[in-house]
């Protein structure tokens, strides 16, 4: 529930409202915190919601992501992924038979040097990092 009032200030404080749709796509990845397509999101919150539209869920997906509520995940596949923000930083391996993706905390960004990049006049704002392979399931068929 704190995490919901967190979102709704977010929403508020960059000129936006938590609406009844907005709402259900945040509960969607509360109710199974996963890594979602846009239809899968879809497929939960038609659910709980009979009225609502595939554009409707997608673009409040892109507006949730704009705000950095939601993280958009582009793997190899070309199929983007949605995964609700945490506080834990991480990053994610990913099987190329099955697509199954799976959250690690290893992140190769803190062994960069912070002064490396100043001396390049470089300034971060995001860094994502994906490892591709196979699934323990996968690399046993294989």
């Amino acid at each position: 529930m704190n995490k919901l009032k967190d979102i709704e200030s977010t929403l508020k404080n960059q000129g936006y409202k938590l609406t009844g749709q907005r709402r259900v796509i945040i509960d969607a990845f509360e109710q199974c915190p996963d890594h979602y397509t846009a239809h899968e999101i879809f497929e939960k919150v038609k659910a709980q919601n009979a009225n609502i539209n595939f554009s409707t869920v997608y673009r409040n997906l892109e507006l949730l992501c704009k705000l950095g509520i939601i993280n958009k995940l582009n793997i190899c596949s070309g199929i983007n992924h949605f995964e609700l923000k945490h506080n834990d930083h991480h990053h994610h391996v990913i099987c190329l038979k099955c697509g199954d993706m799976q959250g690690i905390q290893l992140c190769p960004y803190s062994e960069l040097k912070n002064k490396e990049l100043d001396e390049i006049g470089f300034v971060p704002v995001e860094h994502k990092f994906e490892i591709y392979g196979y699934c323990r399931k996968c690399s046993k068929e294989n």
